[in-house]
């Protein structure tokens, strides 16, 4: 049965995100190097594992290297799937972490990552260890609140509940009970005092004529479909390699995966408006791709339309994957259409699509190399940790008209003729961008106003003054193509 079920999980997708757990076992936790439960689930893990608090702050935080810190994407979307946080002592791990830290894991779980915890894990997740106030140093994720179980450096058991959602992962050998788990100071959820609705017991413990008898052990709760879930435990079953302990870690991670936020759109695009993402967290919407980062948009097709087309457009050194699906998001592995070819450029007609809701999906295929000892260490393609601008347009139309507008966009100028303004879609490389008359004379600047929108995207507004006619773009890469100015 245990066999089984691992065995399912190693075949699943963690599409949309960089890799499944980040472990945190920084500053004041324990430094724990290997999560069994991930290995036996075939998880991709990567963790902090060192006493250092500036390398805890650039990590979570942020640097020079990635400004949203390892935790976050360009727009504040979760890279991992899940965090596990190791026991230890509170104060100095979020003292360490600082408010922009501990701001990143609430940015973290609010966009859809799950949280995993023991034992300091467990209480950092929470409001407070007190019965009124909000403690500065907790994550505040699951709006409840903890209390320790006074029970130091002793083996106790877990009773599991009837109705628990661990048991839909692992009998436990079917007798509802766990037994030999490490307790350390580790807290119980305060089921008496502000218990947050929605909030499902895993676990209660097994200590008889002690006060911490029969109280919550473990507890799980999810806010919002596009947030994250919480799943904690007070016991610290995250260092067995075997055994019904190393199962309960294995049903934990999976209850937390399972409970990742929902994917969100960021537009519905309109016809032929070009969409240029270059930006960052400070407007998420039109923000840069991060490594193995879906973006999702969708756009509404009457019924009726010969044709739907859409053109992404990146700097051609890096990978951008399109995917097209009706009435659902667009995966690589739920797709209805697909162009995976290699470069950043993607241009896909569907002939005759479906009325309805169409959703796009693009996918930064880049991503970096990673050695793990105390701490990640990238090499590769590092630019990608701060995003990958690009450019999305889609478009409906008859079958004259879009193969009109495809050949524009082939040829590089979007529209064309032109009345005022229009698009410049370049090769990659460098060099100047020209424009000139009929005569072989090149328009003045006050004429032209050249703007670069995106990479390899420019756009190109001409003044009233300049007379109608045929003038010649040039551009890198040997680019020449004529250009109609209409009036």
């Amino acid at each position: 049965m245990h066999w089984m079920l691992t065995c399912l999980l190693l075949f699943t997708s963690a599409e949309g995100f960089y890799k499944d757990v980040f472990m945190d076992g920084g500053t004041g936790l324990t430094h724990r190097t290997r999560l069994y439960a991930a290995e036996s689930l075939g998880l991709s893990l990567e963790f902090v594992s060192a006493q250092d608090s500036l390398l805890l702050r650039r990590v979570i935080a942020g640097c020079s290297l990635d400004e949203n810190g390892y935790l976050l994407y360009p727009d504040g979307a979760p890279r991992f799937r899940a965090i596990f946080t190791n026991g230890g002592d509170v104060v100095s791990h979020s003292r360490a972490l600082g408010e922009s830290g501990r701001q990143c894991i609430r940015q973290f779980f609010a966009a859809g990552g799950s949280y995993t915890g023991a034992c300091a894990g467990a209480y950092l997740a929470s409001l407070s260890n007190l019965d009124s106030g909000v403690s500065p140093y907790f994550y505040h994720l699951w709006p409840g609140r903890t209390r320790n179980t006074g029970i130091g450096g002793a083996w106790v058991g877990n009773f599991i509940p009837p109705g628990s959602p661990l048991l839909a992962y692992d009998s436990f050998g079917g007798d509802f009970y766990i037994t030999g788990l490490y307790l350390n100071g580790g807290p119980y959820a305060n089921e008496s005092l502000d218990w947050p609705a929605g909030t499902e017991v895993l676990l209660r413990y097994d200590t008889l004529g002690h006060p911490a008898h029969n109280r919550c052990a473990g507890w799980a709760w999810k806010g919002a479909d596009t947030s994250g879930r919480v799943v904690v435990v007070g016991t610290h079953p995250e260092g067995f390699a075997q055994g019904e302990q190393l199962h309960l870690m294995m049903a934990v991670l999976r209850y937390a995966l399972d409970g990742v936020g929902l994917p969100r759109l960021k537009a519905i695009l309109l016809p032929g408006v070009l969409r240029i993402m270059d930006r960052g967290m400070e407007a998420p919407e039109f923000a840069r791709i991060g490594d193995r980062q879906y973006h999702h948009f969708a756009i509404d097709v009457p019924p009726g339309a010969e044709s739907l087309c859409v053109l992404v457009q990146g700097a051609d050194s890096f990978q951008l994957n399109l995917y097209l699906k009706w009435n659902g998001f667009a995966f690589r592995s739920s797709c209805d259409f697909a162009d995976t070819a290699p470069g950043a450029r993607k241009l896909m007609t569907v002939r005759y699509p479906a009325g309805g809701r169409w959703y796009i999906g693009v996918e930064c295929a880049t991503t970096v190399n990673c050695i793990n000892d105390s701490f990640p260490v990238y090499s590769g393609r590092l630019e990608v940790l701060n995003g990958v601008p690009y450019s999305v347009d889609a478009w409906w139309g008859g079958i004259g008209v879009a193969e009109a507008r495809q050949a524009v966009l082939q040829q590089g100028v979007n529209p064309n003729p032109v009345k005022g303004w229009c698009y410049l879609y370049l090769p990659a490389g460098n060099g100047e961008i020209a424009v000139f008359d009929q005569s072989g004379g090149k328009v003045a600047s006050g004429l032209v106003e050249i703007t670069s929108v995106g990479y390899s995207v420019y756009r190109l507004r001409f003044a009233r003054s300049l007379p109608a006619g045929v003038y010649l773009l040039t551009g890198p890469g040997g680019f020449r193509k004529p250009l109609v100015l209409c009036r």
